[in-house]
């Protein structure tokens, strides 16, 4: 509470103790299971802390509501900022991709060139030329995009594996 509100409260405070103070005559009060007569002084001092009352806690819950909820947006910054990293490091790898593509690429055109200047020179045929390119993309295809593990092929097919030998030993 600022300076402002503090000095509102206490200037309100007392306007409401001079009016009860003023008041002091007894009044009947009916209550719903029976009648008494107090000072006008108790009922308005009454009154007046019963509203406080009522004020202080709703302000309670609605620090409580609010305090709940910079909890949960706090969490949910917390899980953004981990996906957040995750993209981040997703899109570094998607870049070191793009990277060894394009060298790939460049690679490929430095050999079409190269291939077209023997063409041209006449060392090298059109048609042995789209084999040796066709041999070459293959490789690099190979290489880049097949896993290192596969297992050898032998005329087309898999290679067989061992036959294991079971041990009859009883």
């Amino acid at each position: 509470m600022n300076q402002f509100g503090v000095i509102l409260a206490l200037l309100f405070s007392m306007i409401i103790a001079l009016f009860a103070i003023a008041n002091n005559q007894p009044i009947e009060v009916n209550y719903l299971y029976g009648r008494a007569e107090v000072s006008a002084v108790i009922v308005i001092l009454g009154a007046a802390i019963l509203g406080a009352l009522v004020i202080f806690l709703l302000n309670l819950f609605r620090q409580f509501r609010t305090g709940f909820q910079i909890r949960s947006l706090r969490q949910e910054i917390a899980s953004l900022q981990d996906k957040f990293q995750e993209v981040e490091a997703e899109r570094d790898s998607l870049l070191v991709q793009l990277g060894q593509l394009q060298e790939s690429g460049e690679e490929a055109s430095r050999d079409v060139a190269f291939e077209s200047d023997l063409v041209n020179s006449g060392e090298l045929t059109q048609a042995e030329s789209n084999s040796e390119a066709e041999l070459h993309r293959e490789a690099s295809y190979q290489e880049e995009f097949l896993p290192e593990t596969q297992p050898e092929k032998t005329n087309g097919f898999p290679a067989e594996e061992p036959e294991k030998k079971e041990d009859d030993d009883s």
